[in-house]
């Protein structure tokens, strides 16, 4: 007969199998978009989820797209200095304009 383990020996193992520690540093990368791009950038695009190594940012308009396009690797190595683990950018245009504050 098994007796039941105490919860402060099976919550860390289970935090570890759902991912946590690597879902909120990923979070906290996403709150970090400002810093790590610059004001210019972060007044018309915005870093809205990591999925799969894809860093997902909504820009404001076709222009923005391309601009940040061009300037794909290098927002991914300033992500991965950070701690991230990213391979790509996907951009979508957010039809609402610009995201100044």
């Amino acid at each position: 007969m098994r007796y039941p383990e105490r919860i402060n020996k099976i919550l860390p193992r289970v935090l570890k199998s759902m991912n946590f520690e690597t879902r909120f540093k990923e979070l906290e990368l996403i709150r970090r978009w400002p810093e790590i791009v610059g004001e210019k950038i972060a007044q018309h695009a915005r870093a809205i989820n990591i999925n799969e190594a894809n860093l997902f940012v909504t820009v404001d308009n076709p222009l923005w797209q391309a601009q940040l396009f061009l300037l794909k690797n290098t927002i991914i190595n300033r992500f991965n200095k950070l701690g991230a683990n990213l391979k790509d950018i996907k951009f979508i245009i957010d039809k609402g304009g610009s995201f100044k504050e």
